[in-house]
Formats: structure tokens, C-alpha cells, sequence
């Protein structure tokens, strides 16, 4: 199958692709937006990062100040940060399963099945020593940012 451009073929006055072509090429596209929604996930992950980052640099300027009510109020808006981060973890990574449940079904009109070969390759991330899937250690994240957050409540009420 030529991986070039699409060819096309002249059936009198209409111009149409041919099947397989079509397929390669709603394939190729589907594969660009999945690259692109990784690409928000990343982008997203650094805002709710740099977010949280600035709310704990900002409760310790406050430390020095002595605002204690000020770290409880920003610590309740960080858990609130961190959990809205973990819905959005979570919405990422439904959104590329569909995705790819789509890719794996274009795959089947294909020579070669790469995406759904090397799923099944990494025993569908249920393997954690062949694979650990990418959304479970990024959930990781914001838990975190959330346990401090509770600790940063636990100080300042002694």
C-alpha cells in the first residue's frame, strides 16, 4: 500500500479515493488527533503543576507574614485545584481510550495492527512489569499536592 499521497481515481464526473487509501488516510488523521490530545494532557498537567506549585510557594510567603487563616483558605482551594486536576487525568485518559479502541478498529482493515500489536504486546497495562499505564502514575501527581495540602491544614490548626 503506497503511503504517499492519496490516489484518486476519475469515475466519470465524481473523484473518490480508493477504499484502502481512505482508510490509510482517516488512520493517519485519527493518529495525529490522539498526538494531539497528548499534547493538551501535557499542557494541562503543566498548568495544574504550576498552579500548584505557585499555591504552596505562596502559603510559605505567608508563613513569614504570620496570615495564618490566609493557609487554610489556600489550602482548601489547592485540594479543590487537585481534585478538579484528577477529573481531568481522568477525562484525558477516557478520551484516548475511545480513541484508540477507534484506532485498533481502523487497524483491522489495515496490513499491520502496530497500536492494537503493541497493546497486546504490554499485555494491556495490566502487566505493571511490562507496563504501567501513564494515567495511574500521573494521578500520583496531584494525591500528592493534596496530601500536603491537608498537612499544611493539620499545622496550622496547632
Amino acid at each position: 500500500m503506497d503511503m504517499g499521497k492519496p490516489k484518486i481515481i476519475n469515475s466519470g464526473e465524481t473523484m473518490k479515493l480508493k477504499e484502502g487509501d481512505l482508510i490509510l488516510e482517516q488512520y493517519k488523521l485519527y493518529i495525529e488527533t490522539a498526538e494531539r490530545v497528548s499534547d493538551r494532557r501535557q499542557s494541562s498537567n503543566n498548568f495544574y503543576l504550576t498552579l500548584n506549585s505557585v499555591l504552596l510557594a505562596f502559603t510559605g510567603f505567608l508563613t513569614s507574614l504570620n496570615f495564618e487563616i490566609w493557609h487554610t483558605i489556600i489550602a482548601f482551594a489547592g485540594i479543590c485545584i487537585s481534585f478538579l486536576w484528577l477529573l481531568t487525568i481522568t477525562s484525558f485518559r477516557n478520551l484516548n481510550s475511545g480513541k484508540f479502541k477507534i484506532i485498533h478498529d481502523l487497524e483491522e482493515k489495515l496490513p499491520i495492527k502496530l497500536f492494537k500489536d503493541e497493546w497486546s504486546y504490554l499485555e494491556k497495562g495490566k502487566n505493571i512489569r511490562k507496563y504501567i499505564k501513564l494515567s495511574l502514575v500521573e494521578q500520583g501527581v496531584p494525591i500528592v499536592f493534596m496530601i500536603l495540602y491537608v498537612l499544611v491544614i493539620i499545622l496550622m490548626m496547632y
